[in-house]
């Protein structure tokens, strides 16, 4: 047995997992698509007008980093865990290529993006996207815990997440320049046509 299947069986959940830690892990498994687009929401509304090319750069680099997982995929097949009668699983899951995460990789390259665009080492967007990056480590044991996903699944988006990240820095000053205008006129027109609230929903102008 090599060392992805040794390890996945000594982070996979035994056979009968205590319940907080079957809720937990079933919580991180899957809520990053819905914690990844609420967090972009509420960065592009509390944020302020210059932080937004970087959550748009971001964005971009994360879904460019998404394709590249599905060329990985078609290069390299998988089957899951529970495909092979390996370990214990306690996710419901179609049975198709374990690798790589898209999980994963969705969660570190929107973390690496808003690192590796924000200005200031201190700022909200930064702060924000450290506090993802160890969200996706916990999605990561997860998807493992619950016998979704083999170690290397998890591991491999590391490096395409710094790519993402990197990618994300280079594409910001042109996303400022072209594509952040227009961005932001269209959502000061919306605030105005539905009249959200200027304490909930702040103006730049």
């Amino acid at each position: 047995m090599g060392w992805n299947k040794a390890l996945f069986l000594a982070i996979n959940a035994p056979a009968h997992p205590g319940a907080w830690a079957l809720w937990f892990a079933w919580v991180c498994a899957v809520t990053p698509p819905v914690v990844v687009p609420l967090l972009l929401i509420g960065l592009w509304v509390r944020g302020g007008g210059a932080a937004r090319g970087g959550l748009i750069a971001a964005a971009v680099a994360t879904i460019v980093a998404l394709g590249v997982n599905q060329i990985l995929g078609r290069l390299w097949y998988e089957p899951r865990p529970f495909m092979i009668g390996l370990g214990h699983r306690f996710l419901a899951h179609a049975p198709d290529n374990s690798f790589p995460s898209d999980h994963a990789t969705l969660v570190w390259s929107l973390a690496c993006g808003l690192i590796m665009t924000s200005a200031a080492r201190r700022d909200t967007i930064r702060r924000a996207g450290w506090a993802l990056a160890v969200y996706g480590v916990a999605v990561a044991w997860a998807r493992i815990f619950l016998g979704v996903h083999y170690p290397i699944d998890m591991l491999v988006p590391i490096p395409v997440a710094l790519a993402a990240g990197w990618f994300a820095r280079f594409i910001r000053p042109p996303v400022d320049r072209l594509v952040l205008p227009s961005c932001s006129r269209l959502y000061e027109t919306g605030l105005v046509a539905f009249r959200l609230p200027p304490t909930l929903f702040p103006r730049d102008r």
